[in-house]
């Protein structure tokens, strides 16, 4: 039988992916003016954040006082904590009962509650949504992206696009549009969040509602004995591998809770997608990769710090969101060119709202041409937008 898709409404943008980098890109394309569509695979957004239960907002400080990030990704967490706990400092805003301990500009969120909100918020900001429907391949004319195919209830359909941002987390539809990629490698993670009589006790002294949602891994902290000695890590790019990868999560965690009492616990919320970091990323025109400490780039689209170490300051460039190859292609989120340490400091959420804004903002301008290219953007202008968004460049901290 031949397949043949519907051709369905035509965007300006087209954002694969409902993860952090995508909401913040399918936002920051949709306030600069133009039409978006957001394809997401389940049905909720927030992708490792939400459905992975990686429920704490890094620090968009630098660890030692200053603030590194906002626009879009201070907006996010500023969210996150309005619509459920927080452990934000009071420095920061904060001052419910869940404590911060690293003082930092930073939070744990609910969830559920989190994801609740981003729908309503991507949506008052014009963004289409296309829930329950996976992106399979990229149209592709040359090396020009003129569409999305996707599959869903509704079939084989192709959604065309002046712009397309993926956003996938593991570069699918870059890779599938023949944009060089490199693989990740990745320690076995099983996250849950769950909570016992003692901890219900605790919340019933102190108000502290993070005790019902207690992380433990399934990969690291079950037994204290870190990735379970001889095993390979995995990628994350093979449906047997990933298969695994979830099959052995799941078995610790189970084994772990089959020593307790079952009647003094709880697992309040098992991941719906597995809960892998580094699967793989573009080859960009410029690879970040966490030497950077201190060093402007021209291009940059922002600043971060690094949320293992504190008074660190990198300047982000916005040529590693693309491949001068593929003008019509953006990257947003874990999937941008950055590797080793680079990739380390990149994949975490603000870094990912940061990167995902940028690449909205990047989408909309470029697709105001008549033949749109991300790759000759004016970055001048480009930067002067993000500064108009309250995007921080933090130029005293670098030298050129």
């Amino acid at each position: 039988m031949e397949i043949k898709e519907t051709v369905c409404k035509a965007y300006d943008v087209v954002v694969v992916g409902g993860g952090i980098g995508g909401v913040a890109a399918a936002v920051a394309a949709a306030r600069e003016g133009a039409s978006v569509l957001l394809v997401e695979k389940l049905i909720n957004l927030g992708g490792l954040a939400t459905e992975g239960l990686i429920s704490w907002y890094e620090p968009i400080c630098d660890g030692a006082g200053t603030q590194m990030i906002a626009g879009i990704g201070e907006e996010l967490i500023k969210l996150a904590a309005s619509v459920g706990f927080d452990s934000l400092p009071e420095k920061w805003g904060g001052g419910t009962c869940t404590p911060n301990r690293r003082g930092a500009y930073a939070s744990h969120f609910s969830p559920t509650f989190f994801s609740l909100a981003l729908d309503k918020w991507v949506q008052e900001a014009g963004v289409e949504l296309l829930f329950d429907s996976r992106a399979t391949y990229p149209k592709m004319e040359g090396n020009r992206c003129v569409g999305v195919i996707v599959e869903n209830v509704s079939g084989t359909e192709l959604y065309p696009a002046k712009v397309v941002i993926d956003a996938t987390g593991d570069a699918t539809v870059m890779h599938r549009a023949g944009v060089p990629c490199l693989l990740g490698e990745n320690y076995l993670a099983y996250v849950t969040h769950g909570f016992t009589y003692e901890s219900a006790k605790t919340y019933a002294e102190d108000g502290n509602l993070r005790v019902f949602r207690k992380w433990k891994n399934a990969g690291s902290d079950l037994w204290g004995n870190g990735h379970p000695e001889g095993r390979a890590l995995f990628g994350g790019v093979d449906a047997r591998e990933v298969t695994e990868f979830i099959t052995v999560g799941k078995a610790r965690t189970l084994s772990y809770y089959e020593e307790t009492d079952k009647n003094g616990r709880e697992i309040m919320t098992l991941p719906t997608i597995p809960q892998f970091r580094k699967v793989r990323h573009i080859v960009g025109k410029t690879t970040f990769d966490g030497t950077e400490d201190g060093k402007n780039c021209a291009d940059s689209i922002g600043t971060t710090g690094d949320f293992r170490f504190p008074g660190k300051h990198f300047a982000i460039p916005y040529s590693t969101l693309y491949h001068e190859e593929f003008p019509n292609m953006l990257a947003a989120g874990r999937i941008i060119s950055a590797h080793g340490e680079g990739w380390e400091i990149t994949r975490v959420i603000p870094v990912c709202a940061l990167t995902g804004e940028a690449a909205g903002v990047a989408a909309a301008m470029a697709a105001k041409e008549k033949t749109p290219d991300v790759t000759a953007l004016s970055v001048e202008a480009l930067q002067q937008k993000l500064r108009d968004k309250g995007v921080m460049f933090n130029n005293s901290f670098f030298t050129e």
